[in-house]
C-alpha cells in the first residue's frame, strides 16, 4: 500500500496537472499552460532549442576537427550496425585502412566540388581501394552531401533501397566512413563517404570468393592497376555499386597500413554524442512533443471549456503551435537538403 506520504504527492501532482491543462471552475475556465507567462516561457524555450541545435549543428558540421570528425564516423557506423543487428546480421568492423579510402575520397569531391561515385578524371570508388592498399572481394560505397545529422543521414540511406542494399548487405564485413569540408553547386557543405567491403583471401585455400554470390550484372574492371583480376558487378545504378573481384587475390591488406586519424576499431561513441551528431533529428522528436503537449492543451480547452472557451488562451496556443511547425520548417532551409548517391 501507498504510504500517506506518497499518496498525498501523488494527489497534489494530479490536482497540478488538472490546473495547468483542464479548464474549469478551479482556474477559471483558463488553463495556466495557456496563459501569457506560461506561452512566453515556453516560446523561449522553442526558440532557445532552435538557436542551440542549429549552434551545435554548425560547430560540429560545419569546421569538425579530426577527432569530430572520427566520433562522427564511429556515430554512423553504430546506427549502420544497429540497422544490420535488426535485420539479423552481424556487425560491421571499422577498418583503418577503408577509413583511409574514404577520406581521400571525401578530400577528393570536396577539393574538386563534385558530388558522384566517379571523379572528374574518371577514377571509380575501387581507385581508392586501390590507393589505401585495400585488396578486396567484394565492395561498396553509399555517398552524400550537405551532410548535417547523423540520424538523418542513415534514416536517407536505409529509405533507399540500393544505398539500404549496401548497408545490409551480407557479403561485407568491414566498413569505413569519413567526413570532409568543402563546396557543392556554389554551397559549403560536408561530404561523408561510407565504404563497406570484404577483404580479399590471403591464400587459395582460405576461402571462396564466387560463391553465395548474386547473378551477374554487367561487369567493370576499372579498378586501376586490376589489369589481371577482372571485377564483376553484382549491382550497379546511379545510386549504388556494389562489385566483387574475380578469383583470388594474392594477399589479404598490409599489415604495415597503420590506422588514420583518431578513428580506432572498437571506437563506441558515447550515448550523448549519438544526441549531439543529429541534432536536427533531436530537434524533431522535441518538437513534436512540445507540440503534442499544445495540441492536447488547445483540444481539452475547446471541448471541455466550450461553452465558456477564453479566446486569448486559444489564440495563445495557436500561436505556440504555429512557431514550432515554423521553427520546423527554417530548420529544414537552413541546414539544405540532403542529398544521397
Amino acid at each position: 500500500m501507498k504510504s500517506p506520504r506518497r499518496r498525498s504527492t501523488s494527489r497534489k501532482r494530479r490536482e497540478t496537472l488538472h490546473h495547468y491543462f483542464v479548464p474549469g471552475a478551479h482556474n477559471n475556465h483558463r488553463p495556466e499552460f495557456l496563459q501569457f507567462q506560461a506561452i512566453a516561457i515556453n516560446i523561449a524555450i522553442v526558440v532557445l532549442l532552435f538557436l542551440i541545435a542549429h549552434g551545435v549543428q554548425r560547430l560540429i558540421f560545419t569546421t569538425p576537427s579530426e577527432q569530430v570528425g572520427a566520433v562522427i564516423a564511429a556515430v554512423l557506423v553504430d546506427l549502420a550496425n544497429e540497422d544490420r543487428s535488426a535485420d539479423g546480421l552481424p556487425a560491421l568492423s571499422m577498418s583503418p585502412v577503408l577509413q583511409q579510402a574514404a577520406q581521400m575520397k571525401a578530400n577528393d569531391m570536396a577539393r574538386k566540388e563534385y558530388f558522384a561515385h566517379e571523379s572528374p578524371e574518371g577514377f571509380d570508388p575501387w581507385h581508392w581501394f586501390k590507393q589505401a592498399g585495400y585488396d578486396f572481394r567484394f565492395a561498396g560505397e553509399n555517398l552524400a552531401v550537405y551532410f548535417s545529422d547523423s540520424a538523418e543521414v542513415e534514416h536517407a540511406w536505409m529509405n533507399s533501397p540500393k544505398h539500404r542494399a549496401n548497408i545490409l548487405s551480407a557479403h561485407f564485413s568491414e566498413i569505413g566512413v569519413a567526413l570532409a569540408q568543402g563546396s557543392y553547386q556554389g554551397h559549403e557543405t560536408t561530404f561523408v563517404v561510407q565504404m563497406f567491403a570484404a577483404p580479399a583471401i590471403a591464400s587459395a585455400g582460405a576461402g571462396r570468393s564466387v560463391a553465395d554470390v548474386s547473378p551477374t550484372i554487367g561487369s567493370d574492371s576499372r579498378v586501376a592497376g586490376a589489369s589481371v583480376e577482372a571485377l564483376e558487378t553484382i549491382v550497379e545504378d546511379e545510386t549504388f555499386i556494389v562489385v566483387k573481384r574475380e578469383g583470388e587475390t594474392l594477399a589479404a591488406i598490409s599489415e604495415n597500413e597503420q590506422a588514420v586519424g583518431a578513428l580506432k576499431s572498437g571506437v563506441s561513441p558515447n550515448p550523448l554524442w549519438r544526441i549531439v551528431t543529429a541534432p536536427k533529428t533531436t530537434l524533431q522528436y522535441v518538437y513534436m512533443v512540445m507540440g503534442a503537449i499544445v495540441l492536447i492543451a488547445l483540444i481539452m480547452l475547446v471541448t471541455l471549456g466550450f461553452r465558456r472557451l477564453h479566446v486569448p488562451s486559444l489564440i495563445r496556443g495557436v500561436g505556440l503551435l504555429t512557431l514550432i511547425g515554423l521553427l520546423l520548417w527554417a530548420g529544414t532551409l537552413l541546414s539544405g537538403e540532403l542529398l544521397i548517391l
